[in-house]
């Protein structure tokens, strides 16, 4: 095994967490995976990696290391995306993306890319909550919400609106709030993984209102809280695109309009921002073409033209 196949062996076991899932994704057995992580630690002369029967664990030494292997590998990666793809999109798409939104729109988006493309394959997965894109290979993930993470490259495709919404029948049976601070008497519908929690901020004339809205019923499924305010559990905030249907047909009803909450930002968040391979340049302006269609969602200048 020469020096450039254990440095990617080597990431490979610190982005699995496990010498036995890495020797699966690479296709050898584990002997030859610790056998390789123990050759490279003799020849560096420092201990990478804390092994027991349970866990591994990196040392400061070994953090280090990963560090610059990871980057040194991307580059490598880079080059090699830049000579073999090209200006034609080939190779295999691998994206990320929430769970509601990807059935809706970013399935459609994939299968408009691969009848245009169709020498590119599309990987496609769909979970509510963070991907580590270096740790599972993969070149895209579509994310909703302020992005934190400073290890990650962000490119803003543009805002959801989002409303406060409600059955008639549950506005009927318990009033219809006349300002924010009323909400907090009403019984609440809302998404689990909010990173504000039980805090709402609406804007209205005099300036930005925060209210405590203690849920009455949670849920991580944007389908599941929309059946939830159908079936008239409480008032919740959801995305314009989930319920426009409902609201057309009068199932719901905006609660507070001259009080709407933010809206959302939604971006593409690839691994490196020195190179986008073409097949996630060209899948983005596939993506932004679906996106134009869809109910309260306004991309931005740079996203109605080249995103990459």
């Amino acid at each position: 095994m020469d020096q450039l196949q254990r440095l990617k062996l080597f990431t490979k076991v610190v982005e699995r967490g496990s010498l036995s899932k890495a020797a699966k994704d690479v296709g050898v057995g584990q002997p030859a995976v610790s056998k390789a992580i123990s050759a490279m630690e003799e020849a560096l002369g420092v201990r990478l990696l804390l092994r027991s029967t349970r866990t591994l664990t990196l040392t400061d030494a070994g953090r280090q290391y990963y560090e610059r292997c990871r980057q040194a590998l991307a580059v490598l990666d880079e080059a090699h995306a830049e000579v073999t793809e090209g200006d034609v999109p080939r190779g295999t798409l691998k994206l990320h993306g929430p769970v509601v939104l990807g059935e809706l729109f970013l399935g459609p988006a994939c299968v408009a890319f691969q009848r245009q493309f169709p020498q590119v394959n599309c990987d496609v997965t769909l979970l509510d909550g963070f991907v580590d894109l270096v740790a599972e290979g993969a070149d895209l993930s579509i994310r909703l919400g302020t992005i934190s993470d400073v290890s990650v490259v962000r490119r803003r495709l543009g805002s959801m609106e989002r409303l406060l919404v409600a059955a008639p029948g549950y506005l009927k049976t318990h009033g219809v709030p006349k300002q924010p601070q009323a909400l907090a008497d009403h019984r609440s519908v809302r998404f689990s993984g909010l990173p504000s929690g039980n805090a709402l901020t609406l804007s209205t004339s005099s300036g930005p209102v925060t209210v405590e809205v203690p849920p009455s019923f949670l849920s991580n499924n944007a389908v599941t809280l929309k059946q939830a305010l159908v079936g008239e559990l409480g008032i919740g905030l959801v995305t314009r695109w989930l319920v426009e249907d409902e609201l057309k047909r009068k199932k719901l009803v905006v609660v507070l309009p001259n009080a709407p909450p933010g809206s959302l930002e939604v971006s593409a968040v690839v691994p490196t921002a020195k190179y986008t391979p073409t097949r996630v340049r060209e899948f983005l302006r596939v993506l932004t073409k679906t996106f134009a269609k869809v109910p309260g969602l306004t991309l931005t200048a740079s996203g109605s033209s080249d995103l990459a």
